[in-house]
């Protein structure tokens, strides 16, 4: 679990009902951020990953933008959290009830999108989590996608109304604009691109694989209230 978590809504009466998420809250970010784009040249058969910040040797490399074809610079690297509510958890319980049930929930990340968050921020694939952790300097926990039933177990208060719900942390990755706090388009961006071995190209389409990203991390957590009998 991260080492600070979004705080929950206030549930303030019997009347009161949850958001189906709550706001999500920025946990860090990484400011001029250098990340990595797919180049596909646009007349021959060569793809390559390269840094979108442009430098002047080695390969592959991006030489340099297209005029009026870069993305928004500075690039920052941010990392949100917030609570979804699982469906069909919000319950009301009196004395004399029970709530026991189970729920089916898909967490965790695919292999796809495992793969462009490794092939965009330069992290290694083997712990997505661990990766994702040192990249932001701090706990980030995700694991593998699995779909998992799971049952709960809510007990009724001895008198008055419990009001009980579960929530599912989210996480949230996006690259914006520094300057405006908005998220980047992912693409098509036109640049000059030298690409691996040897292989000198001028023109190619530059693409991000993402630039907002929301996963599950599969950490579900109870909020409850009781309030008193009237």
């Amino acid at each position: 679990m991260p080492d600070t978590l979004p705080p929950f809504p206030t549930i303030d009466s019997l009347s009161w009902a949850p958001p189906a998420q709550t706001a999500p809250t920025e946990a860090a970010r990484i400011d001029n951020v250098s990340l990595n784009i797919y180049a596909d040249a646009d007349n021959a058969n060569y793809q390559d990953w390269v840094s979108d910040v442009p430098r002047g040797s080695g390969n592959p490399r991006l030489n340099n933008w297209w005029s009026g074809q870069a993305p928004r610079s500075p690039r920052r690297l941010v990392l949100r959290h917030y609570w979804r509510l699982v469906p069909g958890t919000f319950t009301h319980l009196s004395p004399g009830s029970h709530l026991r049930q189970s729920w089916q929930y898909t967490s965790g990340i695919s292999t796809t999108v495992s793969q462009s968050i490794t092939a965009q921020v330069g992290i290694s694939a083997d712990g997505i989590s661990a990766g994702l952790s040192a990249t932001f300097g701090r706990s980030v926990t995700v694991s593998s996608q699995t779909s998992t039933t799971t049952e709960y177990s809510v007990d009724p208060p001895a008198s008055g109304t419990r009001v009980w719900m579960l929530w599912d942390l989210m996480y949230d990755f996006s690259v914006v604009d520094q300057n405006t706090g908005t998220v980047i388009p992912a693409g098509t961006y036109r640049g000059d691109v030298d690409f691996s071995g040897d292989r000198h190209y001028s023109g190619a389409y530059l693409s991000y694989p993402w630039t907002h990203l929301v996963v599950s991390s599969g950490n579900l957590v109870s909020q409850d209230r009781i309030f008193p009998a009237a």
